[in-house]
């Protein structure tokens, strides 16, 4: 096949040449250049940067994401409008359109051009080479080791193959030096921690505590063995980062030669650099393709969903197809004129042309809808069909869909001038494979308005494309596909199987396992690969490791300074062994007096250890259950298979009773507390009673009067209260659902909330409830069950039965699944009925139980429970992706709710912090700081149970995310109170893990904390690393503006915040800050990585990688800030406080616009909360704004 591009370039034009002079200008070009080289400058275009980041995340809500790229970000100026400040989630009330207005802004690229100049400028102006003579030469001879070393890496991506390139070594020998390097670190930590100076004890331990960590991750790892090991596709990843991380230790050590102590800040700089030509070239080089394949077919063309062309093709020829292309842009220049071209055999004119349409059977419309349609069509499939304009996609539409343009084209006859007919084109009939035919003097073209094509020299053949799902969900784990790619210009002809977070890059371009397909009618499997050309796609690993490493050079000779600075302040105390002979001995006196009283302080502390240590230790121990008594513990340890996981029924249990009820407990009829096991054994087992109790939790007004019920205390009801009024309930879930999201009133959205409990609840029943078999209809009852069963499995139930072996053989089909009790029952009585096949033990097992436990029957019910744990633990082998001791595990981790007696131990240390700052400062704050050390012991030992249970790293959703930022920031608290002992390292950790806990806890509501995650995301190196790391970021920024929460407060509201304490506290919060801008870079740009590894996009502008990138450059806001002098003591204080908003805005905010790729962490019912929050830090950044000379403490100085 041939094709012709209708060019439309129209002219070109040639840059002109100028002669420069020989004049050397060099002192007034550096005049020149130092007004670009302002701090100030550089905090104003942050301040810039963030503000249109927010706008052009703002705009996807009502835009397509790649139409917010184009007018916000790759643009010189944004026309931003009004309304965009006006989410329709956030204001639901308020109709967007009636807000008119807007105004332009500097877009994405001058902003990024303007902080190239001023980054250029300053280190012209700034950042002199100190090196002289052979230094200098050596200097620069390593800085272009380092540049050539980058370059080999960057050009690495691809062999002369044209494949991604691999290593020397295999991944095994790799990870083998890994854990070598591992020991060394270990070896040198401890040789370092030696060699220290015995009086340099921060120093000392911090070494130690990095050889410790170390230590034990290289135990974990040589315990583990194989399983330890990263796969192949995150080693991968990891050798990347290693070559990365090498050229950057190379250039750091040149930047040391010459630039000394300013080396890390050049190298960061440097590498920032390179991450902005990397934007640049995507931005103006990159393509972003698809190509789509059926099972057994070929493809050797791409193409680009987000522009279209309209193809004329000549199929007359039985060699090959004559196809002539007309660009969108040329399509869309002329509209209503007439376009003559000479490779057309005819004219044209363009009618009308709609940007999204949606066909529809003109004899399918309406009397109103046909008077408002325009139908121009005259001739073909315009007459029977018409094209109705709809919105464009927009970036908050759940179903991802593409726009679908449509077109009336007028074909005229190039001699006469006449008009052939005007014909319809649309992409959807494309999509089909079908197209308008035209015939001009007597030959038949055939139009197509289609995705633009790009032809490819090599073909790629679809051998398998394979959908895995997690066991039990249509939730998808996994896509794969096993591709022969042929190109014969290379002489390549191989097979190649691509999949989730595995991408082939090969000749310049990636492949990206992005979707699949089966026909509903045929079954026929597809296919979708996304295809990006991108030749600088290692430019951002190497840029990263580059900053990285220069940013944790200057950080860390920066912690030195300062840990020495405190150091030498303290080395007066080793002068007493000096004084003379009397002073010596009123030396002993005085440090024999204060051991009384450092004896006296350590009882209150030990007292407060022993009483929390002896609660909590009684909080942890398994119930004993009495001989008379159900043993629902034991119960609650059985395993099942549920939402993808296998996990106690415990877990289920406590999670639907939290979801129904907001509790995992209950009241029974007699005023007792009971587990929500014996709730959920009631519902399964005694249905009639479970309907009486009052666990169903409904709060709105309206809501109870629709259901005929009265306000009551704890707003919890029973089913029975309610059941008459549930055909009234469904009919107002039908409306709420009619109104679709984001529009619903809150009344309407507490009946879906209440639709969802019943629906929980029916679904538990349903899965444990028999069928009905009657012996005069057993044919049809069992039919019947079959459907039921086959309704049931497409809502994912619970699944108690494992499957068994029977008669030797291995099971088969349906039967090697995990299935509900309902099914097994029903499959179990097939059997007995029609064949002499053994019942299941497993399902007798189940039966049993239940029976006893329905009949009240303490003892039988406790031995039935005793046998099938039994026959689990034999059976162990047959289930080998159910571990019984980790399912017994989580039913423990359950019972004991660590994070709950954590939260409630941060709150009571929270006291302690507080009457220390009133009396016994010592004493309670010593119970205090050991009191959260003891309380982070539970809470690192929660985190853990966690990661054994789940097999993941600590987050991977909101919740985790809460409890592991609520960890760091603890962790923080401690560190901070060891350095100063003030007491506000103690007020912070408290503040913040009690905080932390309970948002998790307010999270925990929606069910399980623990899910499956989407197969994008299924990935252990970059939860690891990524989420980790950004989630540290999250902490570390928290930290900050807690500190500068708590400098304005103590100023303001108190007298005692002394000169020194004050500046001690900001010494705290600037180190902080610098963590945080560290992990938090860190973090997002390995967010990026894992995008491009995935989707073949480092920087998509997603709402939530904007979030991430607006903390970081918060924080680079405020260190520049405060590094050129615009802010002192109170400044940074107040800009820290900023960043609280800015953090929780990315960690919160962004999920509430419902938009983009990660828009699986939305959450409702958190707007208030937080706009609540970051009402109270302006309110307390106003605060600050008062003069300093008014402040409380700052008045009593000049008392």
């Amino acid at each position: 096949m041939s094709t012709n591009t209708i060019s439309d370039k129209s002219s070109e034009f040639a840059a002109p040449d100028f002669d420069s002079g020989s004049t050397n200008l060099h002192e007034q070009f550096l005049s020149f250049l130092k007004p670009f080289a302002s701090l100030r400058l550089t905090v104003v275009l942050f301040a810039m940067a963030i503000f249109i980041i927010l706008a052009g995340t703002l705009a996807q809500v009502n835009k397509d994401i790649w139409v917010v790229i184009d007018e916000y970000f790759r643009t010189g100026f944004a026309r931003i409008e009004f309304k965009i400040f006006f989410p329709p989630s956030f204001f639901p009330n308020l109709n967007q359109e009636n807000i008119p207005g807007f105004f332009y802004f500097p877009g994405g690229w001058l902003i990024g051009f303007l902080m190239g100049i001023n980054l250029l400028a300053a280190h012209f102006i700034r950042f002199k080479v100190q090196a002289k003579g052979n230094q200098k030469a050596i200097g620069w001879a390593v800085i272009a080791a380092g540049l050539l070393l980058t370059w080999v890496v960057i050009a690495s991506g691809s062999n002369k193959d044209g494949f991604q390139e691999t290593p020397l070594l295999s991944w095994s020998a790799l990870w083998t030096l890994i854990e070598v390097g591992l020991g060394a670190l270990v070896l040198g930590g401890i040789w370092l921690f030696f060699k220290i100076e015995s009086f340099r004890k921060i120093e000392r331990w911090l070494t130690m505590g990095g050889a410790v960590l170390f230590a034990c991750l290289l135990a974990w790892f040589l315990s583990q063995g194989d399983a330890a090991r990263f796969s192949d596709s995150s080693m991968r990843i990891l050798w990347q980062l290693i070559k990365a991380t090498f050229a950057g230790v190379v250039l750091l050590a040149g930047c040391i030669i010459l630039f000394k102590k300013r080396a890390g800040i050049v190298l960061l700089h440097g590498g920032i650099g390179l991450m902005m030509l990397s934007e640049l070239m995507v931005g103006t080089m990159a393509v972003e393709t698809q190509m789509t394949i059926s099972e057994g077919e070929t493809a050797n063309f791409v193409h680009d969903i987000r522009e279209i062309e309209l193809a004329v093709i000549d199929e007359t020829d039985p060699e090959q197809d004559q196809v002539t292309v007309i660009p969108k842009s040329i399509l869309l220049a002329k509209q209503e004129e007439v376009v003559s071209d000479p490779k057309l055999a005819f004219d044209y004119e363009l009618v009308k042309f709609y940007p999204n349409a949606s066909l529809r059977r003109i004899s399918s419309l309406g009397p109103e809808e046909k008077k408002q349609a325009e139908n121009p069509a005259t001739t073909g499939i315009g007459k029977e069909w018409i094209a109705l304009p709809t919105r464009s996609s927009a970036g908050t539409d759940s179903d991802g869909a593409v726009d679908t343009p449509a077109a009336y084209i007028k074909i005229i006859d190039k001699k006469t001038n006449e008009s052939l007919g005007i014909y319809l084109i649309s992409l959807e009939m494309a999509l089909q494979d079908i197209g308008e035919q035209v015939i001009v003097d007597e030959k038949p073209y055939q139009l197509y308005l289609r995705f633009k094509r790009i032809y490819k020299p090599y073909r790629v053949k679809l051998i398998d494309v394979r959908k895995d799902d997690y066991a039990g969900t249509s939730t998808v784990m996994n896509y794969s596909s096993d591709i022969e790619l042929v190109d014969p210009t290379t002489n390549v002809d191989r097979e190649i199987k691509i999949w989730m977070n595995n991408p082939l890059r090969y000749s310049g371009e990636t492949f990206y396992q992005s979707g699949y397909h089966a026909d509903p009618r045929t079954g026929k499997e597809m296919t979708t690969l996304s295809v990006v050309t991108n030749m600088g796609w290692m430019i951002p690993y190497v840029s990263c490791m580059i900053v990285a490493v220069g940013m944790l050079y200057h950080f860390m000779i920066t912690l030195l300074r300062f840990l020495g600075r405190r150091e030498r302040t303290t080395e007066a105390t080793a002068v007493a062994e000096f004084l003379p002979p009397k002073e010596k001995d009123e030396a002993k006196w005085i440090k024999k007096k204060r051991s009384k009283a450092k004896l006296k302080s350590c009882l209150i502390p030990a007292l407060i250890l022993i009483v929390f240590g002896g609660y909590l230790m009684s909080k942890a121990r398994v119930p004993k259950t009495p001989s008379d008594e159900m043993n629902v513990y034991k119960f609650g340890e059985l395993p099942i298979l549920y939402q993808g996981r296998f996990k106690p029924i415990d877990t289920l249990a406590r999670n639907s009773l939290r979801v129904i009820s907001g509790r995992q407990d209950y009241i029974d009829e007699n005023g007792k507390t009971q587990p929500a096991i014996k709730w959920l054994l009631d519902t399964i087992a005694k249905p009639r009673e479970a309907f009486a109790l009052n666990v169903v939790r409904i709060e709105n007004l309206e809501l109870l009067h629709t259901l005929g019920l009265e306000k009551r205390k704890g707003f919890r009801y029973s089913f029975d209260e309610f059941a008459e009024k549930i055909p009234e309930l469904s009919k107002q879930a039908d409306l709420a659902r009619k109104a679709g999201r984001g529009k619903a009133s809150l009344y309407q959205s507490q009946v879906l909330d209440l639709e969802r409990k019943i629906g929980i609840v029916d679904l538990i029943i349903q899965s444990f409830t028999p069928p009905n078999i009657r012996p005069e209809s057993a044919r049809d009852d069992l039919i019947e069950a079959i459907r039921r069963h086959r309704m049931l499995d497409r809502r994912n139930p619970p699944r108690a039965i494992p499957p068994e072996e029977s008669e030797g053989n291995e099971v088969e089909g349906e039967d090697d699944q995990w299935q509900t009790y309902t099914y097994a029952w029903t499959r179990d009585l097939v059997k007995a009925s029609f064949s002499n096949d053994k019942e299941s033990e497993a399902t007798q097992a189940w039966t049993k139980m239940l029976v006893a436990y329905a009949k009240n029957d303490v003892g039988e019910f406790n031995k039935e429970v005793r046998n099938y744990q039994k026959w689990l633990e034999k059976h162990q082998a047959e289930m080998p992706d159910a571990s019984l001791s980790k399912i017994d595990y989580e039913a423990f981790f359950n019972h004991f709710e660590p994070f709950y007696y954590s939260s409630v131990l941060y709150l009571i240390a929270f006291v302690l912090v507080c009457f220390s700052f009133l009396f016994w400062h010592r004493p309670l704050g010593d119970a205090a700081f050991w009191l959260i050390v003891l309380t982070f012991v539970v809470h690192t030992f929660a985190l853990i149970s966690r990661i054994y249970i789940s097999g993941r790293p600590p987050v991977t959703n909101l919740y985790s995310s809460a409890v592991f930022i609520g960890w760091g920031a603890v962790l923080g608290g401690i560190v901070i109170e060891r350095m100063n002992r003030l007491g506000i390292g103690n007020l912070l950790a408290s503040v913040s893990g009690f905080s932390t806990l309970l948002i998790a806890h307010m999270l925990a509501g929606d069910g399980d904390t623990m899910t499956v995650l989407q197969a994008v995301l299924d990935t252990q190196f970059w939860l690891a690393t990524h989420v980790v790391c950004i989630t540290l970021g999250y902490a570390a920024t928290f930290v900050a503006g807690l500190l500068g929460l708590f400098y304005i407060l103590w100023g303001t509201c108190t007298p005692r915040m002394t000169a020194d304490a004050g500046k001690e506290v900001i010494r705290m919060l600037y180190g902080v800050l610098c963590f945080a801008i560290f992990l938090s870079f860190v973090g997002t740009v390995l967010g990026g990585l894992w995008a491009d590894d995935s989707w073949g996009r480092f920087w998509g502008w997603d709402p939530k990688e904007n979030g991430a990138l607006i903390i970081v450059l918060w924080n680079a806001l405020v260190l520049h800030a405060r590094w050129g002098g615009l802010v002192k003591d109170r400044g940074l204080a107040m800009l820290s406080i900023g960043g609280n908003i800015v953090t929780s805005w990315s960690w919160f905010g962004v999920n509430e616009l419902g938009v983009g790729l990660h828009s699986y962490g939305f959450t409702e019912g958190v707007l208030k909360a937080l706009a609540l929050f970051m009402l109270s830090q302006l309110a307390i950044m106003a605060i600050a704004l008062i003069p300093q000379n008014r402040w409380w403490s700052f008045k009593n100085r000049e008392a």
